[in-house]
C-alpha cells in the first residue's frame, strides 16, 4: 500500500473507531499533495479524492459532512503556504478566510437551510453550478435548473460547468451555458487553483448586476470543493482585509448565493437525490412540486437516433441500450464475463443492442470484447453482424447502414448516446450517468449497482423518473456470481419489456 493511502486509511479507521482526528496524517498527505515528485503529489491526490473525500461524501451521513468540512479545509490550508498557490491564498483573503477555523466556520453556515430571500421578480440572471459527473448532473442538476424555468420565467438561467453537459441539456431554448472544466487527474494544487477560473466566470456572469438580480446555485459541487470555496461574501459579511485580526463570523443566510446539502438533506430517509432535490427546492422556494429530472437533446441528435433506430427495428425486435462504463472505479464492475455473457444471452433471446463503447483504453478494450463473443452467436440463419457508427460516420451515408446489424456500436459523444437510449425500449448498465439519463428520459432501465459503500449510497442514487427502474444491487463479499447477476437481469429485462 502507498504511503498516502495507508494514511488515509488509518485516519478514517481511527476516526470510526474513537472519534479521533489524527492532524498530523492530514498534514502529511497534504504535504505528499505538494511533493514536487508528481507521481507522489498524484499518487496522494487520489488518495484524498478517492480514498478520503469520495467515501464520506458517500456516506451521506451529517458527521461525515463535518469530518470533510474539519479535513479538506486543513488541506486547503497547508496548499495555500505553497507558493503555487498564492492565487488561491490572495482570493481566500479577499473573503476575510484567513484561517482554517474560517473556512471550517463558513461551511457550516451552508448545512443551514432557509428560503429565498430575494424578491422573485427582481432576479435577472441565475447561475446554476454542474455538479461536474454527469450521471449527478442529470440526477441533481437538471431537477434544479426544471424549477427554476418554472418559478423566475422571466430570468435567464446559466449552467456552468463543462463542455459535455451542453450535449445534454442544450436542446432547451431556456438555458444557456458557460464553459468551466474541473480537473478531475492532476495533483491537488491544480484542483484547487481551478476556483480561481470559477470565480472569474461567475464574475463576468454577474458583471453590471446588482444585489438582488441574480441568484447562484450550488448542487453541492466540486467546483467549489463542496461548498468550502465561496463564490460570493456572505449577506451583512463585510471581506475582510487580511490584517484583520476579527475572526470570521458566521453570517445571515445569503440572499445572492444557494447552497444544496446534497450529502446530508434527508439523513434519515431513503430517498433518492433527485427526490431530495425536488423536497429541497420546496423548502428554499415554498410550495410543493415535485420535480424530475428532464433533459433536454438536441433535435439533430434525436432525429439521427431515430433514423439508426428504426433501421434496426424492422423485424420488430426490442431495442436494448447498454453502457458498461465504471468512471475508472473498477469497483463498480461486476467480475467475471459478466459483461459479454449478459450481451451474449439478450441477444440470443431475440433483442437487438444498442453497445457503447466508452471512453479510454480499458472501457474499449471490455466492449471490443463484448463485441467479439456477440459476433460468433448464430441467429436467424447467420452470425450475428454489428455495426460501429462515430459522429464521422454519421455524416456520410455509411452512418446508417444497419439494417442487418443486431448490434449498433455507438462510439462518440454523450449527446447521441442520450438520444439513442431515448429511443430504445430499455436500458441496462453499472452505477454511472447511463442509468440517470434514461430515467430523464422516461426509459425503463436497469441499474446493476457494486461497489457499493453503504446501502444509503444505493439509495441516494437511485435513478429518479417517470418510468420503471430496478436496481440490482451486487455484492461480491457476500458471493453473488457473475452467472446470478446475469440471470437477476434477464429477468427484469424480461418484467419490463413487457
Amino acid at each position: 500500500m502507498e504511503p498516502a493511502e495507508q494514511l488515509v486509511g488509518e485516519f478514517l479507521t481511527e476516526y470510526r473507531a474513537t472519534g479521533g482526528y489524527l492532524r498530523e496524517h492530514v498534514a502529511q498527505l497534504a504535504e505528499f499533495a505538494l511533493s514536487e515528485d508528481e507521481a507522489v503529489a498524484e499518487g496522494a491526490t487520489r488518495a484524498v479524492f478517492t480514498s478520503l473525500v469520495e467515501p464520506l461524501a458517500d456516506s451521506f451521513e451529517p458527521d461525515a459532512v463535518k469530518l470533510y468540512n474539519r479535513a479538506f479545509a486543513q488541506v486547503i490550508q497547508i496548499c495555500r503556504r505553497d507558493a503555487r498557490a498564492a492565487a488561491l491564498d490572495d482570493q481566500l483573503q479577499k473573503f476575510g478566510l484567513l484561517s482554517e477555523d474560517d473556512l471550517i466556520a463558513r461551511a457550516e453556515t451552508l448545512r443551514i437551510v432557509s428560503g429565498l430571500t430575494v424578491p422573485r421578480g427582481s432576479l435577472r440572471r441565475v447561475i446554476v453550478l454542474s455538479r461536474v459527473t454527469l450521471g449527478a448532473d442529470v440526477a441533481i442538476t437538471s431537477v434544479i435548473i426544471e424549477r427554476l424555468k418554472r418559478d423566475f420565467p422571466q430570468a435567464d438561467i446559466v449552467l456552468v460547468g463543462g463542455s459535455k453537459v451542453a450535449q445534454l441539456f442544450g436542446g432547451d431554448p431556456r438555458l444557456s451555458f458557460a464553459e468551466n472544466s474541473y480537473r478531475r487527474t492532476g495533483a491537488t494544487i491544480a484542483r484547487l487553483l481551478g476556483w480561481i477560473d470559477l470565480l472569474e466566470c461567475v464574475n463576468d456572469l454577474t458583471a453590471g448586476l446588482k444585489q438582488g438580480e441574480y441568484l447562484i446555485v450550488d448542487p453541492d459541487t466540486r467546483l467549489t470543493q463542496l461548498g468550502l470555496l465561496p463564490i460570493t461574501p456572505a449577506a451583512g459579511q463585510a471581506q475582510r482585509g487580511p490584517a484583520s485580526d476579527q475572526p470570521y463570523l458566521a453570517a445571515a443566510p445569503q440572499r445572492d448565493y444557494l447552497f444544496f446539502p446534497s450529502r446530508e438533506y434527508g439523513c434519515g430517509t431513503s430517498r433518492s437525490l433527485g427526490e431530495l432535490t425536488s423536497a429541497w427546492l420546496d423548502e428554499v422556494f415554498g410550495g410543493s412540486a415535485t420535480t424530475f429530472p428532464r433533459l433536454s437533446l438536441s433535435r439533430e441528435d434525436i432525429e439521427t437516433a431515430r433514423a439508426l433506430i428504426d433501421r434496426m427495428k424492422h423485424r420488430l425486435r426490442p431495442i436494448i441500450a447498454i453502457n458498461f462504463g465504471v468512471g475508472e472505479n473498477q469497483l463498480k464492475r461486476v467480475g467475471g464475463d459478466f459483461e459479454a455473457s449478459l450481451v451474449a444471452r439478450l441477444i440470443q433471446d431475440g433483442n437487438h443492442i444498442v453497445l457503447d463503447k466508452g471512453a479510454g483504453e480499458d472501457e474499449i478494450g471490455r466492449a471490443d470484447a463484448v463485441i467479439a463473443r456477440a459476433t460468433q452467436i448464430e441467429r436467424d440463419g447467420r452470425r450475428v453482424r454489428a455495426v460501429e457508427i462515430d459522429e464521422q460516420s454519421l455524416v456520410g451515408a455509411t452512418g446508417f447502414k444497419v439494417t442487418d446489424a443486431e448490434i449498433l456500436v455507438w462510439n462518440g459523444g454523450v449527446g447521441m448516446l442520450a438520444a439513442l437510449i431515448a429511443a430504445s425500449n430499455l436500458y441496462v448498465g453499472y452505477d454511472s450517468a447511463g442509468q440517470h439519463i434514461a430515467a430523464a428520459l422516461g426509459v425503463p432501465s436497469i441499474d446493476v449497482f457494486a461497489g457499493f459503500s453503504s446501502p444509503r449510497m444505493i439509495e441516494r442514487w437511485r435513478p429518479t423518473g417517470q418510468a420503471e427502474t430496478r436496481v440490482l444491487a451486487v455484492d461480491s463479499s457476500r458471493g453473488d456470481r457473475a452467472s446470478d447477476v446475469v440471470e437477476k437481469v434477464l429477468g427484469y429485462a424480461s418484467e419490463l419489456l413487457k
